[in-house]
């Protein structure tokens, strides 16, 4: 029946920390009276509460009474457990995990939440205290010096270091009853001090972290609405211009490949979609995560090939300013150019074209390859792939490819230097020849260059005819996601100083140096095409076919000299030609990068054309008209829970904790019989008895301070003896008793 019984009382004990509720505890019943009676019998256990005041821990010990106690980091530890927890999950997250990282509010919550923990804690231990005091005097007692403080500690708010103290202090046959006396106090003692630097703890857990934050429905012009004035919108020589940023972007590829398919061998970037970001400001595009909307997506799949040539002649051609003149390929491009059922230049007819060759440079200090590059401006876009394209469908937009051919040309060492002269004889310039053992005698091709060669073998040039996608400028419902990047890359290449060391991450954004489809690393977005097109202007569909001949004649026709050359920090010759001939030293620098990073000039130029892209899109974007819907999360930096040391240590320390209280209010609940925590006059009242009446009237009559008691007890060999409560007797009195 004992066992029973004590087995129910465990079990009623067990929630007395881990609750938030009041917690029914049974203990025996007694009388809180200084003449105690005999103990009842264990049949007749009561139940005793535990109250507060200010300062003050109270337990009256009465039949049937409730103990009541509060968790101790149990609620207060929750709020930090949800914010560490949540940290580590993806989104979506909870909303009140928003309201408290997102919005600042962490700290505030740390702070708040360890006070909580401090304030129980600081309780408990109190409880702590009294209790283990209250079983030592019942148990083994104590000496006689620190009986009153053993005493009193029932009813004051002693400290777990003042009972370890005393309980340090204690002469005990049995060392494992001295450990539990000791180790208690001391290990709530630790636990006390330790949660004193909860909130600096946790904060070691915190670190400035990337969040992606959701900012609802934003309207952004994209698109021209015709209803709404437009500004006017001049444009630029975007050849010739320097980007304003190397933008961030969107990409993926199509998942069904078009029917367009190329032999082994042909350089060919295939289908694949880029698309810009709406948005003006570069911490807008930096920091965004999430976007959803209309915007403009482009295919830029580029194609190389093997130029076949007939009749080709070099040929320097003079003009009135320096400005068109130098050194000229002038030759007929086959209709067989390209492969069966491909795209062609003209259809199935031949061309005569014209494209001037690099034949002016120091190579010095430079490691430029000297690359120019000619448009067919014999051409119309429209007359000279309609027959061919038809068939061949875009899986973009689902219309036939728009592909403009260009020549790229790579001009050898026999080409330098053939420039006139100054004679100063006759006072004039001496006009270039060019030698008959110097004009190509054979062309040899493979699948992807061409090499024109002398009658002795010497390379000439080389060529490559590329057919770039022109895209009509079309909005598609797009969702872009990724993570937020520091800042988008930048170059500084010099006119004389064109592959400077640094500057050169936007490579790596193009796919350059890196895997392409690790879009973390390029600091790119992941693109999903969810439908399309539409029209981009609003109300009128020819402002379409508008801005397809604007981007053609920008990209494709604007030129004084019928091309480009990208060689600038080791272009010679005339200052006018310079000016006129050479693109800029960003496009330059990107171009040759790719080319000799990959040897593939499909990717060159579908890069390069890329940027021209971009450099439109951003360019017009303060003019667009046309208002859109787009859902935006961007990149916050936010304090969050990163790591768990911080919690976990807290946590421990909590669990320590509560099975110290268990443990102690367990050896309270069945070890003492006659003590009552929170009353004052009982404790004082107990330590009178007649074992200890004569050490009671030696203080009262000499005025004893502690110090003065340790020394006479120890003098007189009372110290030598120990004293503990009992309220069984033979003579039926409570109080001290020698055992």
């Amino acid at each position: 029946m004992e066992k029973t019984v004590i087995l129910k009382r465990i079990r009623e004990l067990q929630p007395i920390i881990l609750s938030p509720v009041p917690i029914t505890l049974l203990v025996p019943a007694t009388r809180a009276t200084a003449n105690m009676a005999q103990p009842q019998p264990r049949s007749n256990w009561g139940r005793s509460t535990f109250t507060t005041t200010p300062g003050i821990i109270t337990c009256r010990r009465t039949p049937h009474t409730r103990l009541h106690d509060t968790s101790a980091g149990g609620v207060e530890s929750a709020p930090l457990v949800y914010g560490f927890w949540d940290s580590v999950r993806s989104r979506p997250r909870g909303e009140l995990w928003d309201s408290i990282v997102v919005d600042g509010y962490a700290t505030r919550v740390i702070t708040l939440c360890s006070a909580a923990i401090r304030v129980a804690i600081a309780f408990q231990t109190g409880l702590l205290a009294a209790a283990m005091a209250a079983f030592i005097l019942e148990t083994t007692g104590s000496r006689l010096s620190n009986l009153a403080s053993f005493s009193i500690a029932r009813a004051a708010n002693s400290t777990p270091w003042e009972i370890y103290w005393m309980a340090s202090q204690q002469r005990l046959k049995r060392s494992a009853t001295k450990f539990l006396q000791c180790s208690i106090p001391l290990l709530a003692f630790l636990v006390n001090l330790i949660t004193t630097f909860t909130s600096t703890i946790l904060l070691f857990d915190l670190t400035m972290t990337s969040v992606a934050v959701h900012n609802g429905t934003t309207s952004i012009n994209v698109g021209i609405d015709m209803h709404k004035d437009i500004a006017d919108f001049s444009g630029v020589s975007y050849w010739q211009s320097k980007p304003m940023a190397h933008w961030r972007f969107a990409e993926t590829r199509p998942s069904t490949p078009s029917n367009l398919t190329v032999p082994k061998g042909v350089a060919d970037t295939g289908d694949i979609y880029r698309a810009a970001l709406p948005l003006e400001n570069v911490d807008d595009r930096t920091s965004l995560e999430f976007l959803s909307g209309p915007t403009i997506v482009a295919n830029l799949r580029t194609i190389c090939v093997a130029p076949t040539f007939s009749n080709s002649t070099l040929v320097y051609k003079t003009a009135d300013t320096f400005t068109t003149e130098g050194l000229y390929l002038e030759a007929v491009l086959d209709p067989s150019t390209g492969w069966e059922g491909g795209p062609k230049v003209n259809g199935n007819n031949s061309l005569q074209f014209s494209c001037r060759l690099n034949n002016d440079w120091n190579q010095t200090n430079s490691v430029a390859w000297p690359l120019s590059m000619c448009t067919f401006t014999e051409l119309k876009l429209k007359d000279s792939l309609k027959e061919v394209d038809e068939g061949l469908q875009n899986p973009l937009s689902g219309q036939p490819y728009a592909f403009q051919p260009v020549i790229l040309l790579n001009s050898s060492e026999v080409l330098n230097g053939r420039i006139r002269g100054w004679n100063e004889t006759s006072q004039d310039w001496t006009p270039v020849v060019i030698p008959e053992w110097v004009q190509p005698s054979k062309i040899a091709e493979n699948t992807t260059w061409s090499n024109a060669v002398t009658k002795n073998g010497t390379d000439i040039f080389q060529a490559s005819v590329c057919f770039i996608t022109h895209n009509m400028p079309l909005l598609y419902n797009v969702t872009m996601t990724g993570k937020a990047i520091s800042d988008e890359p930048k170059s500084q290449p010099r006119w004389r100083k064109l592959h400077a060391k640094t500057g050169t991450e936007f490579i790596n954004q193009l796919g350059i140096g890196v895997s392409p489809s690790d879009y973390a690393t390029r600091g790119i977005l992941d693109l999903d095409v969810r439908s399309g097109p539409r029209f981009f202007g609003i109300n009128n569909e020819g402002t379409n076919a508008t801005l397809y001949d604007f981007i053609g004649s920008a990209l494709f026709d604007y030129s004084n000299t019928g091309g480009w050359a990208f060689n600038n920090d080791a272009s010679m010759g005339y200052v006018d030609s310079s000016i006129a001939w050479l693109a800029h030293p960003e496009h330059s620098l990107l171009l040759q990068t790719v080319l000799q990073e990959t040897g593939d000039p499909a990717e060159a130029l579908k890069n390069l054309f890329s940027r021209f892209y971009q450099m439109i899109f951003h360019d017009m974007l303060p003019y667009y008209t046309a208002e859109q819907s787009f859902e935006l999360a961007n990149a916050k930096q936010v304090l969050s829970p990163t790591r768990w040391t911080g919690l976990i240590t807290i946590l421990f320390v909590l669990v320590v904790h509560i099975s110290l209280m268990l443990v102690v209010v367990w050896l309270f609940a069945m070890s003492t019989a006659v003590s009552t925590l929170g009353n004052a006059w009982q404790a004082v009242t107990q330590i009178v008895s007649s074992e200890t009446t004569p050490v009671l009237q030696a203080v009262s009559n000499n005025s004893m301070t502690d110090a003065d008691v340790r020394e006479w007890a120890k003098s007189t060999g009372y110290d030598e003896r120990c004293y503990g409560l009992s309220g069984s007797v033979s003579n039926g009195e409570s109080g001290m008793w020698r055992r």
